[in-house]
């Protein structure tokens, strides 16, 4: 009888705390749109940096293919080349943050 109450009272607890991290995550999961996005960058660099973004992007990115310009793609678009292309250049993190901060938002927004 103890052995069974026990095995409920588990059951429950585990069941209730599943419920709660669910709740949980679907709260602090959301939708960045490409405005939001935007925001973010032109609140985390100046526009001096993001000068220096271009130039970077008209120098770094030049020296293995021809450039694309940013509003040839859209800001998703952009977020899945770019990862591996500072990678590929071999570009520092902040490197690459000034090159992102300048091609996504000259980017497409759709």
């Amino acid at each position: 009888m103890k052995k069974t109450l026990l095995t409920i009272c588990a059951f429950a607890a585990i069941l209730a705390l599943s419920e709660c991290t669910e709740k949980k995550l679907a709260k602090t999961t959301k939708t960045t749109t490409a405005a939001d996005e935007i925001a973010e960058i032109k609140a985390k660099y100046t526009p001096a940096q993001m000068a220096q973004g271009k130039v970077l992007f008209e120098t770094r990115c030049a020296d293995c293919h021809e450039l694309k310009p940013p509003a040839g793609f859209t800001i998703a678009e952009w977020n899945k080349i770019l990862p591996d292309m500072s990678h590929k250049a071999k570009m520092t993190s902040d490197e690459a943050g000034l090159l992102r901060s300048w091609v996504i938002t000259n980017a497409k927004p759709g």
